[in-house]
């Protein structure tokens, strides 16, 4: 018989847009090697049938990763040409098998698990993380898609909100949830409900995140949030940086000047042979 390397633990319509996803977990069987997350169960979030790196050159990994700013920036964390697609080919050589949970929960039992090592974790029912989430010893999960109205309310429970500045950080505290914020630099001061993350570079890595248990949500006993210097590799920083200096400008624009005139009616009206319309 063939060995499996991984489990898929979900196979349907994503949650953002209905499109075909998949949720692969590896590091199932073997132990992970992540200097920053330690020993954890890492799941994938992927489009069934594009391959990752094709699916972020044609924009089709909005099924995955929704509004993220990382998308639009080039500035992602994760190398997609890597796990994520390394994991997609996996899966399409019948490397995964699906997940049965009579044969499969009692794995994931006192294992600590990690919610969207790719992949944005709001793209996938809710009822699938706690499932595992449920049975594990820890767990860690993130979102950009806090603000969006299709967004299952009890994902809050597993869940940090992925906030880029302190505005960002204000919003997602007042609809509720915890929250893990970046700086931009050392230099930008913490927020006096917040702390430096204990496995960050900047905290000299004082432990991982299988340990810290700090990223789990709601569920966490932790009071405070966590937040973090922007970091990876110095390209995308400079991207990432790049990024947020134009949604700054973008704000600054909208608040200085206001057009308070009405917008003109737009008429559609047909032409040519091929029933084409053109806005007037």
């Amino acid at each position: 018989m063939k060995k499996h390397t991984g489990i898929i633990l979900y196979k349907g319509p994503s949650q953002i847009d209905g499109k075909k996803i998949l949720v692969l977990a590896s590091g199932i069987f073997d132990k992970t090697k992540n200097e920053k997350t330690g020993d954890m169960i890492q799941t994938w979030i992927v489009n069934q049938d594009i391959p990752p790196v094709i699916a972020r050159r044609l924009g089709y990994d909005y099924s995955v990763c929704g509004d993220c700013k990382h998308r639009h920036f080039g500035s992602c964390y994760v190398n997609i040409a890597h796990g994520p697609q390394q994991t997609y080919n996996a899966y399409h050589n019948d490397s995964y098998v699906m997940f049965d949970e009579e044969k499969h929960l009692e794995l994931f039992k006192g294992r600590k698990f990690r919610l969207g090592s790719f992949g944005d974790p709001a793209a996938v029912p809710t009822r699938i993380w706690k499932k595992f989430c449920d049975v594990s010893s820890g767990f860690t999960g993130y979102t950009h898609q806090w603000n969006a109205r299709f967004v299952d309310n009890e994902l809050k429970k597993y869940c940090m909100a992925s906030c880029d500045n302190a505005a960002e950080y204000k919003k997602a505290k007042s609809l509720g949830w915890r929250t893990f914020r970046v700086r931009m630099n050392k230099d930008e001061q913490l927020l006096e409900t917040e702390f430096i993350c204990p496995a960050s570079k900047e905290f000299n890595r004082k432990t991982d995140c299988s340990k810290c248990k700090a990223c789990m949500g709601n569920s966490s006993k932790t009071q405070k949030d966590p937040c973090i210097i922007v970091h990876g590799a110095d390209f995308k920083i400079a991207k990432f940086k790049a990024g947020m200096k134009k949604i700054a400008w973008k704000e600054k624009y909208k608040k200085d000047f206001e057009y308070p005139f009405p917008k003109k009616n737009k008429k559609r009206v047909p032409v040519s042979k091929k029933n084409e319309v053109i806005t007037m």
